[in-house]
């Protein structure tokens, strides 16, 4: 008996014991799980501290291929800095582009309020006649508007608009220098500062109401003025074809729109001391480069020799137009040639021919147009083309 309370009382304090020691490894479990979130929190806190400690010059320095990187590691780098400049270099001739633009934008605008900023009076000086009603020469006043542009560019000669939106509307430079006449405004605006557009400049070979001061008595300038040459039968005048359909970019719409010749028909060029219209009865693509049978060196011909090569010249420019118009064209009539660069050909021209408007003419007589059912093209055309020009076919000519 004496034993069994002795082990009844042993068990009790083994089961004490035990409990106690349960107790004791939970709480131990416990500590440890703690310490192990507090230090699992500590040591991110201690990377994240790591990672805010690195300089500019750290992280960028780490994206260059250092000593260690592998293989893959070091082309990864490479690709992604030659991706960077690529992107850097376009965003950059992208912002450059844009830029330009709105310079030759706000260049444009300028030059055409101070062109706009006078209103001329409606006037065409007759010739004087002396007292036996013999005609003396013409007296021209300089118009006022071409004041203004001169004292901005003396090689100012003249002021190009087609009315209507997409609207033309620049001054007329030239620079009669047969070394680099025709190249001089490639690259410049009005002001003579660099300009990717350039400005509207005509041939150096070109006449255009060139003039001289008249003398009174006393030989003194009397502020009018006379011509010193005829101007030419055909006024040759370049500009650039503009992505932005500023300078003669606006021109591709002759050829590529079939409404556009119904609302632009009119090509208005002033002169410094006249003002003049033209209307416009054809427009080609031709391949400058062209040395073939097919060869037309449109800007070559300033002058014509005779009424053949007139008629010649201008029913070449029938054959190849894009659109047919019902403007007669007769020998005497002065042109107007308007030249852009094409893509059509490597070296393309878009090039829209006028000729001036009569005297008691009506203003849009003959202003009608068709598409050319058989249009003669450069042959380096028809390399990428078939050639469907028939040279038989029914051709009504001018003249």
């Amino acid at each position: 008996m004496a034993d069994e309370e002795q082990y009844d009382k042993y068990s009790a304090v083994r089961d004490a014991l035990q409990k106690q020691e349960e107790e004791q490894k939970s709480k131990r479990s416990a500590g440890n799980s703690h310490k192990k979130k507090t230090s699992g929190k500590k040591s991110k806190s201690k990377r994240k501290k790591k990672k805010k400690r690195r300089t500019l010059s750290q992280r960028i320095a780490g994206l260059f291929p250092q000593q260690g990187d592998s293989v893959f590691e070091v082309f990864r780098k490479m690709t992604f800095l030659a991706s960077s400049m690529v992107f850097i270099v376009c965003l950059a001739l992208i912002g450059k582009y844009f830029w330009e633009n709105h310079q030759n934008a706000i260049v444009a605008e300028e030059t055409q309020r101070i062109h706009d900023s006078v209103i001329e009076p409606e006037r065409k000086l007759p010739k004087e006649t002396t007292e036996s009603g013999e005609e003396t020469e013409e007296r021209y006043e300089l118009l006022e508007s071409a004041k203004n542009l001169l004292a901005v560019n003396k090689d100012v000669v003249g002021y190009i608009s087609i009315p209507n939106e997409p609207k033309i509307a620049y001054p007329v430079l030239q620079r009669k220098n047969p070394d680099d006449g025709n190249y001089y405004y490639l690259d410049k605006n009005i002001n003579l500062e660099y300009a990717r557009a350039g400005s509207i400049f005509m041939d150096y070979r070109n006449y255009f109401d060139d003039m001289v001061e008249n003398l009174d008595e006393g030989g003194n300038p009397d502020g009018t003025y006379k011509r010193t040459f005829v101007n030419s039968q055909n006024l040759v005048i370049y500009g650039h074809n503009m992505h932005d359909y500023s300078m003669f970019g606006a021109l591709k719409y002759y050829t590529n729109n079939e409404t556009y010749y119904d609302t632009h028909p009119i090509i208005e060029l002033e002169s410094n001391y006249m003002k003049y219209q033209y209307k416009v009865f054809g427009m080609i693509i031709v391949d400058v480069e062209d040395e073939t049978e097919t060869k037309f060196d449109y800007w070559n011909t300033i002058n014509f020799k005779d009424e053949t090569e007139f008629y010649d010249y201008v029913n070449e420019i029938k054959r190849r137009t894009i659109r047919l118009t019902d403007v007669d064209i007769q020998y005497g009539d002065q042109l107007l040639t308007l030249s852009t660069c094409n893509s059509t050909f490597t070296d393309g021209r878009l090039v829209v021919f006028a000729r001036l408007l009569r005297e008691n003419e009506d203003l849009y007589e003959g202003c009608t147009s068709t598409a050319n059912p058989n249009v003669k093209w450069s042959n380096s055309y028809y390399k990428w083309h078939k050639n469907v020009y028939d040279p038989d076919a029914e051709f009504i000519p001018y003249g």
